[in-house]
């Protein structure tokens, strides 16, 4: 990927993850307002999962971007999932421990702490299982999301086996059929309701969006200021008519995170500057912002109750707080570890007999 687009994603990809870290702070502080009785209302003009569907358009992308020539090349599918599983599975693993460790120690202070061995099991595999309340959320709750990443992942990897025609064709057929069978099956068949969420479609949204860079299309920064205008407009509407409610998040999610990322990507690079390159780095750190957030903002949410801060302040603070100590973890936790393995992945290529 040109450099310059680079920058764009990246930026993306933080506003994205602040957009849910905003929704889950304000959770939080609305909980510290009604137990010391004080006032604090989060503000839901629309539904800040939205950033969740940002995520998959965009992973989609980077995913067909990165690998768009290697469809049937030999040994391409083992290399990308090792890479894509040295990216995702030590933080997360990091983080799902401390969580665990969390309900152990703290017991009835944490919500939906029944300790089930098959459920921490399928939390560390990466794989849907209820949970003490029968929700399909693993001991990290926000990791529902990193199981369909891991899923699409698995079925993009499969692709990678064949030419890029019938390698496409499988993934969009695979998962329009997924998709379909989730709508037919009762609830408790609820692997296929999970996987065949029509959540799984904004992967291919983001393969088209990508389809579409690689064609050399632009578009001017009007248009892209108009994209995501309606983007915006159109999660707002969907939001404040209760559309969620029976519409499928493909189109509620999908629509408004796919026309946001093509104004971005298709759009003109990002200015260099100060302000570009640190949104670029919360970018790098997107990731261990996702998932460090809720940590970071319960520390200090009772930290901040017991000194006495004015709830609104707390809020405030609260974010900051949580992107300081995700690009700590991303320079300090994150980045080492993932440097580390692939040297080893890279070592281990370089050893390989031809």
């Amino acid at each position: 990927m040109a450099a310059r687009y680079v920058v764009n994603v990246q930026i993306l990809r933080f506003c994205a993850a602040i957009l849910v870290v905003f929704a889950h702070v304000g959770v939080e502080i609305e909980n510290k307002a009604r137990a010391t009785g004080q006032a604090f209302t989060m503000w839901h003009p629309l539904d800040w999962g939205l950033g969740v569907d940002i995520f998959f358009v965009i992973s989609g992308f980077i995913m067909y971007y990165l690998m768009h020539d290697r469809f049937g090349v030999p040994g391409t599918a083992r290399l990308f999932l090792m890479r894509r599983l040295i990216r995702i599975v030590p933080l997360y693993w990091i983080c799902t421990t401390l969580m665990l460790a969390s309900i152990l120690a703290a017991g009835s202070m944490i919500n939906n702490n029944g300790i089930d061995p098959v459920h921490i099991v399928a939390s560390y595999a990466f794989l849907p299982w209820p949970r003490a309340d029968g929700e399909l959320f693993p001991l990290l709750s926000l990791g529902w999301t990193l199981n369909f990443e891991m899923f699409f992942y698995f079925v993009f990897a499969v692709a990678l086996l064949l030419p890029k025609r019938l390698g496409l064709g499988l993934l969009v057929a695979a998962f329009a059929l997924l998709m379909i069978v989730a709508l037919a099956v009762p609830p408790t068949v609820w692997p296929l309701r999970f996987w065949g969420n029509s959540i799984i479609g904004e992967f291919l949204l983001g393969i088209l969006v990508a389809a579409l860079f690689l064609r050399k299309t632009r578009i001017s920064r009007p248009v892209s200021a108009l994209l995501v205008g309606a983007g915006l407009v159109l999660a707002v509407l969907f939001f404040q008519t209760g559309s969620y409610e029976y519409l499928p998040r493909l189109i509620t999610g999908g629509i408004p995170a796919v026309l946001i990322t093509a104004a971005v990507v298709l759009g003109n690079p990002a200015p260099d500057g100060r302000v570009s390159r640190f949104l670029a780095l919360g970018g790098d750190a997107s990731y261990a912002l996702y998932l460090t957030h809720p940590f970071t903002i319960k520390i200090f949410a009772a930290i901040g109750v017991k000194a006495g801060l004015p709830l609104h302040a707390l809020y405030w603070l609260g974010m900051l707080a949580t992107i300081a100590g995700s690009l700590a973890v991303h320079l300090w936790v994150e980045k080492p570890i993932g440097a580390a393995l692939s040297r080893r992945l890279n070592a281990g290529r370089a050893r390989a007999p031809v």
